[in-house]
């Protein structure tokens, strides 16, 4: 198969990469031409003039053009597209073009706080969820298309409505962006003295507050409705901590914190089961090159498999913690068998 790919940023080479291990021929195209050449390095690209896919992967402000020049020049082609916003996209495009029926609009649930085509990876979508937006009009080669390009990056496809689509990224995406940024914009109100005490959770909650400004700029305006609706249940839960507080509630508090415990488990767990509970183990590593590969290489000679990691640096020290989750039957012969290696090993509670 013969696949364009417009857009040599992280999603876009990242798709290609996988199109690539699955035996296509790519052609990478960008108006960026140092990104461009990049990608097409990337993944030994090719080029061609007739398309069997053409999968658009831009910014929003350029994604619907984008879409309708694809379609007009090239009515035998099909064409996907993976912005994170959709709102009236089809209803749009159908407006513009005679071949809309060739067009399957989508979005890949994955990504990374860091972007441009050399932060790349060809298993950004393995195991990962990738939605379809369900629409009466697209022809059954374009489903095929779509379903061979989730196939071949390792995703799992699910078809919504544009409407349910741009609700549920609200929640599950673009709300947790705007917490970390939030969060992010009161730590750079802080001493740096101060912020070397900082623990694994800051960073865990800050992560996200790394990502692109100008991207999620407009990812937060497309999809301003559904975003500020949930912003304002965050805006409404935050005054209720702030007046639980100053009333000393601490029972509502406790309750308030029970919640957020319960909504953690809904999250699926790996492999898309059910959250399990791990037993931790921490240890304490000497800051120095092949510490890690030691844990691991004791971890895999006592046969247990390592479903979580966490490493912390204290401040000024030699010396780091690392935290192993595991099941918690395998909790007691890992530990045994580290201490026996000769490893500072202590057991923590389990989460």
């Amino acid at each position: 198969m013969k696949i364009r790919v417009i857009g040599s940023g992280l999603i876009g080479t990242s798709i290609a990469l996988a199109l690539k291990q699955s035996g296509c021929s790519l052609q990478m195209v960008d108006t960026d031409k140092k990104a461009e050449q990049l990608a097409n390095k990337l993944v030994d690209g090719e080029i061609f003039d007739l398309v069997d896919l053409i999968i658009i992967a831009v910014d929003i402000a350029s994604n619907k053009s984008l879409i309708v020049s694809a379609l007009n020049e090239n009515p035998h082609s099909i064409v996907i597209d993976v912005a994170s916003v959709k709102s009236n996209l089809l209803q749009e495009v159908a407006k513009l073009s005679d071949n809309a029926a060739n067009f399957v609009s989508s979005h890949p649930m994955a990504g990374r706080e860091v972007g441009g085509g050399h932060s790349a990876r060809s298993d950004l979508f393995r195991g990962r969820a990738w939605i379809g937006i369900e629409s009466e009009t697209i022809t059954g080669k374009a489903k095929e298309g779509l379903e061979f390009l989730v196939k071949s990056c390792g995703a799992t496809l699910y078809w919504y409505s544009a409407r349910n689509h741009d609700e549920i990224v609200a929640r599950i995406s673009h709300l947790p962006q705007l917490i970390s940024s939030a969060l992010g914009s009161v730590v750079n109100q802080s001493n740096e003295a101060d912020l070397n005490l900082a623990g694994q959770g800051l960073r865990d909650v800050l992560r996200l507050a790394g990502s692109d400004a100008n991207l999620w700029s407009q990812l937060l305006i497309e999809n301003s409705e559904p975003v500020m609706a949930n912003l304002q249940l965050v805006i409404s839960k935050l005054q209720m901590i702030k007046e639980m507080i100053s009333n000393g509630d601490r029972k509502e508090l406790q309750q308030f914190l029970i919640d957020g415990n319960n909504g953690l488990r809904k999250i699926p767990g790996k492999h898309g089961l059910v959250q399990r509970n791990y037993a931790s183990l921490s240890i304490v590593i000497n800051d120095e090159a092949g510490q890690l590969a030691k844990i691991f290489n004791d971890c895999a000679k006592a046969d247990v498999n390592i479903e979580d990691l966490s490493i912390e640096h204290s401040p000024g020290q030699l010396t780091g913690l690392i935290t192993l989750s595991v099941s918690e039957k395998d909790e007691v012969k890992l530990f045994d068998h580290l201490s026996s290696c000769g490893w500072d090993v202590f057991q923590v509670k389990s989460r």
